[in-house]
């Protein structure tokens, strides 16, 4: 305030005009997104709002945030009323009413990310953080104006789906390239998971019958997958907050766990994509020779995974549950074994004996690289808030029952000596002698 009190007349002369530019870029801001919720994009720890200052009325003088809770009054209630110690609210409070006592009218003034930061809004991922820079200037013209603020609330959670495109279709993703390798990726591996599934079913029930999406096709959305986990890793859209690569990968005391578990996520697409290219007749002898690089890095990535899972322990994760999740990732330790060891030859010798072997591991492994993808959109999703805890996990269970209904219904008819007491080969993957 002392500082707009000792402003030379030059300067007050074009605070209007200033003003004014400001205002007409706010307004332009308004026609996309008027009439969001700005508390629906910011984590709870975070949220904050623009309130009435204390002691002023409701009409004309002061802001009121009103959600559904509320009566329909022009002033929110106590509980209705969010954010009431932001120094950034109070500030602008201030501001205006100075404005308001020299006859002056002013614009919004542009919200500076060091004040996202006395939030904790820096926090939270970039186009929430863009959203919310947004949504909070419009608030501010909504104070000069002396208007009450009414910000609708969705029911159960969810959002409309013009908003939870304007939350995923992000400029923080360069040339939106995740976003549409993920659309691929994930429409074209849901329908070759079903495709499976139905043949399978329609097999077991006495019709053979073959998939129906071609090869091609299926290799293609592979490629797109992997264009969506070097994508996924662009810096703007990992979690935050991470100073360092170490603290990305989710070590030390302040370990991003979150964004340690897209990176660890994306790293094993790759691993069970190259692992189902493998084992297929058509893989180039050429590229034979990677094996020991993939199968040494699936080994350090399925340890960096169990680290990240039972780093949530005590953050609300059982030890039990950890365990019953860390221990199906070392169904992979065989396959990485062989690989670094065996190579080609563990490859003929096992298709040799089980002819139908090669179809279902790379049925099965495509599914799991698929699942783990997909399960990374979910929680992107529910990061974004275009999703509530609810569908998180319906998401996430209809993704487990069709990945691991398909793999062993594919398995019981690919290689049935699996389910006729050779349980150890199908657990080591270790040819009989």
């Amino acid at each position: 305030m002392s500082m707009l009190g000792s402003s030379s007349p030059s300067r007050r002369r074009s605070a209007p005009l200033l003003a004014a530019c400001v205002a007409g870029a706010a307004v332009a801001t308004l026609r996309r997104h008027i009439g969001a919720d700005i508390g629906a994009f910011l984590p709870p720890a975070a949220a904050r709002a623009v309130v009435q200052p204390a002691g002023q009325p409701a009409a004309g003088a002061g802001v009121g945030v009103v959600g559904e809770e509320a009566s329909g009054a022009a002033a929110a209630s106590p509980s209705a009323t969010v954010g009431a110690g932001s120094l950034a609210t109070a500030v602008a409070a201030l501001a205006v009413a100075a404005a308001a006592n020299r006859g002056e009218r002013r614009g919004p003034a542009a919200i500076s990310r060091s004040r996202l930061r006395a939030t904790g809004l820096d926090e939270a991922p970039p186009e929430i953080m863009e959203e919310a820079l947004e949504k909070k200037a419009s608030a501010e013209a909504a104070v000069a104006s002396g208007a009450a603020v009414v910000t609708p609330r969705s029911s159960g959670g969810t959002v409309s789906l013009n908003l939870a495109v304007q939350r995923m279709w992000t400029r923080a993703d360069y040339l939106h390239v995740h976003a549409i390798s993920g659309i691929i990726h994930t429409g074209i591996g849901l329908i070759y998971i079903l495709d499976v599934l139905v043949a399978d079913l329609a097999t077991l029930s006495g019709t053979p019958t073959s998939t129906q999406l071609p090869f091609d096709i299926v290799l293609f959305s592979m490629l797109a997958g992997a264009a969506n986990a070097v994508s996924g890793l662009q810096v703007t859209l990992m979690p935050r907050p991470f100073k360092d690569v170490w603290q990305l990968l989710g070590f030390g005391e302040d370990g991003n766990l979150k964004s340690a578990g897209f990176v660890n996520t994306a790293v094993f697409y790759f691993i069970l994509s190259y692992q189902s290219l493998r084992v297929l007749p058509s893989y180039p002898e050429f590229l034979q020779p990677l094996d020991p690089a993939f199968a040494f890095a699936s080994l350090l990535a399925l340890v960096h995974a169990i680290f990240i899972i039972n780093s949530w322990v005590g953050k609300g994760l059982s030890q039990g549950f950890a365990l019953g999740i860390s221990l199906p990732l070392l169904l992979n330790v065989p396959v990485s074994y062989h690989l670094l060891l065996g190579g080609q030859a563990w490859v003929e010798n096992l298709s040799t004996v089980y002819p139908g072997w090669p179809d279902l591991f790379f049925s099965a492994n495509y599914a799991l690289a698929w699942a783990g993808s997909f399960v990374t959109l979910v929680l992107s999703l529910y990061e974004r808030k275009v999703t509530d805890l609810n569908g998180r996990l319906l998401l996430t269970v209809f993704t487990g029952a069709i990945t691991f209904a398909m793999i062993p219904l594919r398995g019981y008819l690919s290689v049935p000596e699996w389910f006729q007491g050779q349980w150890m080969v199908m657990l080591t993957l270790t040819p009989p002698s």
